[in-house]
């Protein structure tokens, strides 16, 4: 697992979620799909380094007012960019900031909120959009990165949706986004994390509150495929009626990103 995760400077949560297998013998090609954080912090060197990467795509799920607060460092270019300014009108704070806002501020209502959130994401018309591109991009061909803020939990979902269209087993679906824990040293970034929120919130917060919202749990993930299936039936139906990725998209797909 330790060797999908690929070391920057000041870029969290960069890795490589290829290579896994399939339920059919086949294995997803390395160096093409890309998960990771923002890039607002990436050093010089972590700049040079993403260009030798040779990324032909990048699709940032992050909201106007994030991109604005935190714009990234990179991609020059030579990268096609794919952001979504769809309802940025008026829009202050990001929704997990008015949820703190909002809440008591407990460990409970901050996961009570995220097991919301996950939810969701999977019918939020701007991430629709953005996943749409994600796929499109994908049966093109060449090396893509998908991310957000933290690389967790809107990209969370694109990436198991993508390996799940793909044809690798929900348990290693799980286990590729539950990764994001060891992945990224939690405990060393939250005096930061902590920091950057209550300047933002002009508030003290508890740092066992942020947990829940800082790491990732399997069970949000399970709750969004929950909300899949209950709307849809199947992961695979939501990908086909929502995404377009039917029976000629999905076998380009195969074909792009299996050997």
């Amino acid at each position: 697992m330790h060797d999908r995760l690929i070391e920057f400077d000041r870029v969290l949560n960069f890795r490589d979620f290829g290579g896994w297998e399939t339920t059919d013998g086949a294995k997803v090609t390395r160096g093409k799909l890309y998960r990771s954080a923002a890039f607002s912090d990436a050093s010089d060197s972590d700049l040079k380094r993403l260009d030798d990467m040779s990324v032909r795509f990048l699709v940032d799920l992050r909201r106007p007012e994030e991109r604005r607060h935190e714009p990234n460092r990179w991609p020059g270019e030579s990268c096609r960019v794919f952001v979504n300014d769809e309802g940025a009108e008026g829009v202050a704070l990001p929704p997990h900031m008015v949820a703190l806002l909002q809440s008591d501020l407990s460990p409970a209502s901050t996961r009570a909120y995220m097991m919301s959130l996950y939810r969701e994401i999977p019918f939020d018309p701007r991430l629709i959009n953005l996943y749409r591109n994600w796929f499109a991009e994908m049966q093109e061909g060449g090396a893509g990165i998908i991310h957000c803020a933290a690389g967790k939990d809107r990209t969370g979902i694109g990436c198991a949706l993508t390996l799940m269209a793909l044809g690798v087993d929900e348990e290693t679906v799980f286990a590729d986004y539950e990764f994001t824990n060891q992945a990224v040293d939690l405990e060393k970034r939250m005096p930061k994390i902590q920091a950057r929120m209550e300047e933002r919130l002009a508030r003290k917060l508890d740092p066992e509150a942020l947990r829940p919202m800082l790491g990732v749990e399997v069970d949000y993930l399970r709750n969004a495929l929950d909300a899949i299936n209950e709307r849809h039936g199947s992961a695979e139906a939501y990908t086909r009626d929502v995404l377009g990725i039917k029976d000629a998209e999905r076998a380009t797909l195969r074909r792009q990103l299996l050997d």
